[in-house]
This record gives structure tokens, C-alpha cells and sequence, in this order.
């Protein structure tokens, strides 16, 4: 990318939708008063079109010297061509280095960019220099219920617990556990834990339990496991045991002979 430096009047500057959507007050004011002490210390990056030129990165800048009601600012001015694909991929580039942009704003971004320039997310994460599990998981958000994405937007509840409420699997559990997070019952290691328990429940139910504990009365028990125990398999597993165990007594073993055997045999 080649660029020039020059200086362009405000009033030439136009901006047009981008990856960040909301512009926080204080933001602006921090920047404003940051700005009068010292003044512009990073040129805004525009295109020329026309007689305009269209901001690509520093919207923010650009609102704070209008508010202080600077005339002039330094630009540097892009002389490459560029489709509506390559501004937007700078925009979001420019956004994800400073990490200022809300998950949702990224996801959005994201999207935009991979419909605009038909792209998959693995062509995106080489654009942007990021790994293609962080962009599908940035997407994941995208999945969410409308309630939630804005509660995720609000802030009250964090970009990394969005990141795993979007991989429950029904809009029913991911209500009831975002219900619980926005609660405060709920922080992000204890959902995570509570979903490794709701996700092993899960597969118990699909495929049955893989082990299966038997209390027997008289404080004995016996434990059978087992990838996907069913009863028949369960019942089958115990007439083994009782089958062998019935061949030791009548050889004479002891249970603790037998039960080395069992350990031996289940070796080989």
C-alpha cells in the first residue's frame, strides 16, 4: 500500500459505515481533551473519491477535532485502488489491532466481509493475521438469540461466556444459563464446568452411561464399566463375571487369586 501525506479540511472528510458501530461519549471526550493538550498525533488514513475523501481509519479521531472544532488535519492519503472489500478488510484490520471493537461488532464486520468479497472464514483469518479457530469462534456469537447478543453488547455478559453459551445446543438452555450469568450466579469457570456436566449428561443419555455402580446391601457393592453401558450389556458383563468366578471356586482360588487373574487376563 503506498500513501502520501498531506493535510485536508474536515469538512472534505466523510466517513462511511464501518466494522465499529457505537462511539462512546467519554471515548470521544478523552480523546477531544487528549487532543487539545497535544494534538493530532496519528494521521487519519483516507481514499481519494472524487473531490471526497473517505475516512477508512479514524473515525474517532476525526469526530473528536470536529467537536473542538479543528478545521484542518493530516491524512494520509492511499494512491492504490481499492474495492469496498479491501477497505473494509483495513478498517477491520486497523480495529483489531487496537482490540477496541465489541465482539459483536467483529463478528459483524467479519461476516460482512466474507459475504462482500464471497470469502470462507479461513481466506478472512489470512487477511486479518488471525488464526481460523479465532474467527469461528468470533462468528459463533453471531448464533446467538437476539436477547443475549445484547446483553453481550450491554456488557453484561462477557465476549469470552458468549463464546460458550453459543455452544449449547438448544436457545432454551442457552436463555436459562445467560438468565444465570446476567444473575451473577453464574461466572465463566462454573458454566464452563457446568457444561462439561450437561455434555456428559448429554452423551450418557445418547449412548448410556459408561459406568455403573451397584449397591448391594451389607455395604458391598460392585462397579461394571464400559464405553455405552446398556442393561444388556450390564447383565451380560455380570453372567461373565459369575461364570469365571464359579470356575475359580471350583479350582479352589481365593478372591484375591481370582481377582489377579481378572487383572492378568484383562492384560493380554
Amino acid at each position: 500500500m503506498t500513501t502520501s501525506l498531506s493535510f485536508a479540511a474536515t469538512d472534505r472528510l466523510s466517513v462511511i459505515p464501518q466494522s465499529r458501530k457505537f462511539f462512546g461519549t467519554s471515548g470521544i471526550e478523552g480523546l477531544a481533551a487528549s487532543i487539545r493538550e497535544s494534538g493530532l498525533q496519528q494521521p487519519l488514513l483516507v481514499r481519494q473519491e472524487g473531490d471526497r475523501l473517505i475516512v477508512i481509519d479514524g473515525e474517532r479521531r476525526l469526530r473528536a477535532c470536529r467537536s473542538l472544532d479543528v478545521k484542518e488535519v493530516p491524512v494520509l492519503v492511499v494512491d492504490d485502488p481499492l474495492t469496498g472489500v479491501d477497505v473494509l478488510t483495513r478498517q477491520l484490520a486497523c480495529n483489531l489491532q487496537r482490540e477496541d471493537l465489541t465482539v459483536l461488532e467483529r463478528a459483524e464486520a467479519i461476516r460482512q466481509l466474507m459475504e462482500q468479497g464471497k470469502l470462507t472464514a479461513d481466506q478472512v483469518a489470512k487477511r486479518l493475521g488471525q488464526s481460523p479457530a479465532t474467527i469461528s469462534r468470533t462468528l459463533s456469537v453471531l448464533t446467538l438469540p437476539e436477547t443475549i447478543r445484547d446483553q453481550v453488547a450491554s456488557g453484561q455478559i462477557p465476549a469470552d461466556t458468549a463464546y460458550l453459551l453459543a455452544r449449547v445446543e438448544t436457545t432454551e438452555q442457552q436463555a436459562a444459563l445467560a438468565a444465570e450469568v446476567v444473575g451473577g450466579k453464574l461466572s465463566r469457570d462454573a458454566l464452563t464446568r457446568k457444561l462439561k456436566r450437561v455434555r456428559r449428561a448429554q452423551a450418557q443419555a445418547k449412548d448410556g452411561p459408561n459406568r455403573v455402580t451397584a449397591l448391594l446391601g451389607g455395604g458391598r457393592s460392585i462397579t461394571v464399566g464400559g464405553k455405552g453401558l446398556t442393561l444388556d450389556s450390564l447383565m451380560e458383563a455380570l453372567e461373565q463375571l459369575l461364570a469365571r468366578a464359579r470356575k475359580s471356586k471350583s479350582q479352589g482360588l481365593s478372591l484375591a487369586t481370582f481377582v489377579r487373574t481378572l487383572r492378568d487376563q484383562a492384560a493380554l
